[in-house]
C-alpha cells in the first residue's frame, strides 16, 4: 500500500477519535439546539466561505431533503448559494457582504446560524455573524481553530473546535459532523 494512503487514513482515524472524545458534548448540544429550532418552526442558516461553502450547501440539503429515510422537510438554507447574487456582488466589489445580504433577504424571524470556518479572518462570515447577533438570533461555529477563531466571540453560543490545522482533514471532519448532526436531529424529532 502507498504510505501516503496509510498515513492519511491513520491521521483521519486519530482525528475522528480525538474529536469525538473532546467535542462530543458540543456536537450533542448543537444537535439539541438544532432540534429545538426545527421543533418550533425555525430554520437553520448555514454559512461557509471559500472551500467550505460547498459543505454548507451539502449540510443544508441533508436537512431540507433527507439523510437516510423519507421524512418531512427540516428548513435549512445555505447562505451565499445564489450564483447570480454572488456574481453581482463580486462585480460591485461587495463580496464581503454576500452572506449578510442573503441573510437579510431571508428575513427569518427565528433561526439558528451555523458558521463553518477554516479559522482565518473571514469578513463575509464576520458580517453575517454580526447581523445574526444584532438580530438576537443564536449562532454556532464549527472551526479549525475553535476558541482562537476570530469568529468565536461573546454571543456565539456554541464553538466547536475541529482540532486540526489541516484544511483537507478539517473538511472531512465537517462532512462527518454534518452527517452526525443530521442523524442526531432526525433521531430526536422522528424517533429513528
Amino acid at each position: 500500500m502507498n504510505q501516503r494512503i496509510a498515513d492519511a487514513s491513520s491521521q483521519s482515524i486519530r482525528l475522528l477519535e480525538q474529536f469525538s472524545r473532546q467535542q462530543g458534548g458540543g456536537v450533542d448540544q448543537l444537535a439539541q439546539k438544532l432540534s429545538g429550532t426545527f421543533a418550533v418552526g425555525g430554520q437553520v442558516l448555514v454559512a461557509g466561505s471559500g472551500t467550505l461553502q460547498p459543505l454548507a450547501q451539502l449540510l443544508a440539503s441533508y436537512f431540507s431533503f433527507k439523510l437516510g429515510f423519507d421524512r418531512p422537510v427540516l428548513p435549512a438554507v445555505a447562505l451565499g448559494a445564489d450564483p447570480v447574487l454572488a456574481a453581482a456582488m463580486a462585480y460591485a466589489d461587495q463580496s464581503e457582504q454576500l452572506l449578510a445580504r442573503h441573510y437579510r433577504a431571508l428575513n427569518s424571524a427565528q433561526h439558528l446560524l451555523l458558521l463553518l470556518s477554516d479559522g482565518s479572518d473571514q469578513p463575509a462570515l464576520r458580517a453575517v455573524r454580526d447581523a445574526a447577533l444584532d438580530n438576537e438570533q443564536p449562532v454556532a461555529l464549527l472551526s479549525l481553530r475553535g476558541q482562537a477563531d476570530p469568529l468565536c466571540r461573546d454571543g456565539v453560543e456554541i464553538c466547536i473546535d475541529l482540532g486540526t490545522d489541516s484544511l483537507p482533514r478539517g473538511q472531512e471532519l465537517i462532512f462527518f459532523v454534518g452527517h452526525l448532526l443530521c442523524e442526531l436531529v432526525e433521531a430526536e424529532l422522528f424517533g429513528v
